[in-house]
Order: C-alpha cells, then sequence, then structure tokens
C-alpha cells in the first residue's frame, strides 16, 4: 500500500515539474531585450563566427568597414547562459551557450535572437542548435548549420554550404556552388545560378535554376526543376514522388527515365529513343551531351519543353 502511495506522489511530483516548465516556457519566451551589442572594426572578406544554442540568427549587410552585433534575449536566457563577442585576427566572434552546470541543461523558454550587421564582402560561419538562420545581401563563402531550424538566403552570391536536421532550406536570387542538405525539411530555390546540390531525407525539392551541375535527391518527396541554360549534368531522384523537368529547346543531353511504379512522359521535341520498355526510356535530346538522369520508384517521371 505504501509503495503505491509513494508511486502516485512520485507521479504527482513529476507532473508537477512538467507543468512548471511548460508554463515556464510560455512566460519567457516572447519576452526579448537588448542583452549586448558592440561593434568591430573589420575588412572585407574576412569572417564572423556564430556558435549559439538555440538561437534565431540574421545576418545582414551595410556599407560600412564594421560588423555591428545585437543580442537579444528574455530574462531566462540571461540567467543560463554566457554571451561572449570578441575579435581574433580576422575573425570576429559571436557566443551564446548554456552555462556548465547540469540544471541550466534542463527546462524551456529560453529565447535569444542574434543580429549581425556587416560588410557586403564577408564571410558568415553560423552553427546554432536550434535556432533559424537568415543571410541577405551578401557577397562571400556562407556556411550555415542548426539543428532544427529553417535556414534562409537571399541575394547571395559564393560558395554556400547548407545543413539542417530538420528545417526548410530557402534560396532566393543567388550565384555561386551550392550545398544544400536536411534531414526532412522542404529545399526551395528561385532564381538561382550555378552548380546545385539539394539533398533531403523526406521533403519535397523544387529549384528554379539555371547554368549549373544540378543533383536532387530526396528519400519521399516530390522533385520539381525548372532548368534554364546549357546542359552540365542533370540528375533527379526520389524514392516514392513524381520527377517534373522542364527545359529550353536547346537542351542537349543523353537521357536516362526511369520509374518503378508510375508513368512517363516525354513531351521534348527534338527527343530520339534508343530504348523503350516498360518504366524506362533512354533518349537522345538533340543529339545528345551531357547525362539527364530522372528516377523514382513510385511516381510519374514528366519531362516538359519550355
Amino acid at each position: 500500500m505504501n509503495a503505491i502511495v509513494n508511486l502516485s506522489r512520485l507521479n504527482y511530483f513529476l507532473g508537477l515539474v512538467l507543468f512548471v516548465t511548460l508554463m515556464s516556457s510560455f512566460v519567457y519566451a516572447d519576452d526579448l531585450r537588448l542583452i549586448r551589442e558592440k561593434t568591430f572594426q573589420v575588412k572585407d572578406w574576412e569572417n564572423v563566427y556564430v556558435n549559439a544554442s538555440g538561437a534565431d540568427v540574421r545576418v545582414e549587410s551595410w556599407d560600412k568597414q564594421e560588423v555591428y552585433v545585437k543580442i537579444f534575449a528574455n530574462r531566462r536566457a540571461e540567467e543560463k547562459m554566457n554571451f561572449d563577442l570578441y575579435q581574433e585576427g580576422e575573425v570576429v566572434k559571436v557566443i551564446a551557450k548554456r552555462r556548465g552546470s547540469i540544471f541550466n541543461w534542463f527546462g524551456g523558454g529560453l529565447s535569444v535572437r542574434i543580429e549581425i550587421i556587416a560588410p557586403k564582402n564577408y564571410n558568415p560561419h553560423v552553427e546554432t542548435s536550434g535556432g533559424d538562420i537568415s543571410v541577405a545581401n551578401m557577397n562571400g563563402g556562407f556556411k550555415l548549420n542548426t539543428s532544427g531550424g529553417d535556414v534562409t538566403l537571399k541575394n547571395t552570391n559564393g560558395k554556400v554550404r547548407v545543413e539542417t536536421s530538420g528545417g526548410d532550406i530557402s534560396l532566393a536570387a543567388h550565384k555561386g556552388e551550392m550545398q544544400l542538405s536536411t534531414s526532412g525539411g522542404d529545399i526551395k530555390c528561385r532564381q538561382t545560378k550555378g552548380d546545385l546540390n539539394a539533398e533531403t531525407s523526406g521533403g519535397d525539392i523544387i529549384l528554379e535554376t539555371s547554368e549549373g551541375k544540378v543533383n536532387a535527391e530526396t528519400s519521399g518527396g516530390d522533385i520539381k526543376i525548372d532548368y534554364s541554360g546549357a546542359n552540365l549534368g542533370l540528375n533527379a531522384s526520389t524514392s516514392g514522388g513524381q520527377v517534373h523537368v522542364k527545359i529550353p529547346g536547346d537542351f542537349k543531353a543523353n537521357v536516362h527515365l526511369e520509374t518503378s511504379g508510375g508513368g512517363i512522359s516525354n513531351n521534348f521535341n527534338n527527343s530520339r529513343s534508343g530504348k523503350v520498355k516498360r518504366g524506362e526510356v533512354d533518349a537522345l535530346f538533340n543529339g545528345g551531351g551531357p547525362k539527364l538522369n530522372l528516377e523514382t520508384s513510385g511516381g510519374d517521371i514528366i519531362v516538359d519543353q519550355k
């Protein structure tokens, strides 16, 4: 009997702790205020490095040879986290980490936003354990990593590497090599130019891109590609969705289309088929060229001429 009573008390206590934790999350989540700010004198093509626990990070540009950093946080984050802003050689470092005590790693309600303004020609390297990352109006090298948030780039130029464990990736008006990877979100590119590798474990891939080698792979979603320019190699594969590609009329390619469970619609005008069988087509577009390979395990494959 005493064991049952003690177990009931334990369950009540654990439930109370969970309730208090959830309530504290609601109370503190949006109450942000400016807690740190600092300006650094820098030169073009230097670096800013951000390492943050769960913070949203925004990076934009201006015409000054300065990096201006602002950190906003709620009271709970200010109590449980350390914030450091300093310059080390050609690197401005922004650190926002939970304090070492084990008690600071439990409970929610921590909310942090980091805003950075840097020269237009600059290199952002951002690592955050759960927040969103956005970069706009910059030229440089971009290395962006979040454990669960979304990543957005707009009007950027240069080599970009993006990794997120669960969020969406969105690029608009980017020029340069793109390496994009998410474990569960969608990947969307609009008006991009350059080599593009897009991989997701479960989301859709939607690309409007040009003048680059393209690789798109998803384990379960649809793939839609609107490509412009000369063919430099195009591969798209999905384990369960549809593949739909639009290409210009002067596109030259050695073509392989294959589906295990859907249909194939080849609407390209200057196409000469070499092999056609159930679920598989080999062809030449405009006499042949770099490889165009489209594969799906369960959906349809559609090729349209623009």
